[in-house]
């Protein structure tokens, strides 16, 4: 199983540093080991070595009584009985005299070390005629004298973790934004400014999002623009038509009826392409009112609605927009469902919900998702395959979701949710 890695870049960073702290302290540990200790751990056992050695020739040419007395006349304690032996935890030059006696001092000879309290006392046994412990102890460094070097260690890493972890939000708090940004800059709005004095990849990342916002705008006026022309182009000889079946005498009522439908199709489906090549964006945000936006748009509807609306409903968003996502589920569930049709609104929670619902046979799951791509429609019943998507847009522009939801016992049930922030 793999170590959790961090995702963010902050907690990449940190994680960065903290190996590097580790690692770094490791080598410290080496290197003084291997420079310091194990160097000043064979020169003490080379002194002990040739100590040995003297007590040894003095041992063989007198009598071993005084060998010991003068030992103790040289101010150092001496035992016949084997001392205790210690095994200190944190005393690396202890640790190293322990594993390099052996090798150093010979056969015949040996080294124990006991700790205590106050001082730790290191015994040497020279190959004498009888057993003798020669002591060579040295006092405890005082506490304060130890807590130094650890607390300026400890200083030290907060040091470096404070400085890490102000270069680290220097360069993620940029990158923040500029994902918070994102969709709008997609959409073609001006990324944030980063501060000139932050990191140079990511300055120059936002100048980038920012021409690229720039060309997307431009491709979308471009494209709103040209289809404004073709409406403009085309409405104006649907307009003569409309008005020419008027004036031709002796028409058949039922051709002149359809070739009506026809033409406010043709109309209606040129809307359509225009709203969604706007998209709103255009349109600027203010306190709209829901409920009327949702009588508005009954008003309008050729079918009998039930309607279940609050007296008021405000929420900040784009009037028109959010007029023109109704109209469309109101259209959509006309032209693809079948009675019995209603219009709902309440609150849910801080979002507002608008909820169409109708009786005709309704969509499965992937015929759901299907409908919120542009252009997917029945042919059998007309449309420019372009209402849903339209909300759908509406819907992720005010924060919230288009749902499409079976109505029990059948038909549909579309629910634009509409949040404040």
């Amino acid at each position: 199983m793999k170590a959790p890695v961090p995702r963010s870049v902050f907690g990449q960073l940190v994680l960065v540093i903290a190996l590097v702290l580790v690692g770094a302290g490791a080598l410290a540990l080496l290197l003084g080991r291997e420079f310091a200790t194990r160097p000043a751990a064979d020169q003490l056992l080379r002194a002990m070595q040739g100590f040995a050695e003297v007590v040894e020739a003095l041992d063989r040419h007198q009598p071993h009584a005084r060998t010991v007395q003068q030992l103790r006349d040289a101010g150092l304690e001496v035992r016949v009985t084997p001392p205790a032996d210690a095994r200190p935890r944190f005393a690396p030059l202890l640790r190293e005299l322990r594993e390099q006696a052996g090798d150093t001092l010979g056969t015949g000879r040996a080294l124990r070390i006991d700790a205590d309290r106050s001082s730790r006392v290191i015994w040497l046994k020279p190959a004498t005629r009888e057993p003798l412990w020669v002591a060579f102890s040295y006092d405890r460094p005082m506490t304060g004298a130890r807590r130094f070097p650890m607390l300026m260690l400890l200083g030290c890493v907060v040091l470096v973790w404070l400085a890490a972890a102000y270069f680290a939000r220097r360069l993620v708090q940029p990158l923040r934004q500029l994902a918070a940004a994102a969709p709008a800059i997609v959409r073609g709005d001006a990324p944030p400014s980063v501060h000139a004095r932050g990191p140079r990849e990511v300055v120059e990342l936002a100048q980038a999002l920012g021409d690229a916002s720039r060309d997307v705008r431009a491709a979308a006026e471009e494209r709103a623009l040209l289809l404004a022309g073709i409406s403009h182009d085309l409405r104006t000889p649907l307009t003569r038509l409309q008005f020419a079946l008027e004036m031709v005498p002796d028409t058949d009522p039922e051709l002149t009826r359809s070739m009506h439908r026809d033409i406010a199709e043709m109309d209606a489906i040129l809307g359509q392409f225009i709203a969604f090549a706007r998209d709103g964006r255009d349109e600027g945000s203010e306190s709209v009112d829901l409920a009327a936006i949702c009588r508005h748009a009954v008003a309008a509807a050729s079918k009998a609605w039930r309607v279940d609306l609050p007296e008021h409903a405000l929420l900040p968003g784009k009037p028109m927009a959010l007029l023109r996502a109704v109209e469309n589920l109101l259209v959509n569930a006309e032209r693809h469902g079948a009675l019995p049709l209603s219009l709902q609104l309440w609150a849910e929670g801080a979002a507002w919900v608008v909820e169409v619902a109708d009786g005709g046979q309704g969509l499965s799951a992937d015929a759901a998702e299907r409908a919120r791509q542009p252009f997917v429609h029945d042919q059998a019943q007309g449309g420019s395959g372009l209402g849903l998507p339209i909300v759908d847009r509406v819907a992720r522009q005010h924060s919230g979701e288009l749902r499409l939801l079976p109505n029990t016992p059948h038909g549909l049930r579309a629910q634009l949710v509409l949040r404040a922030g």
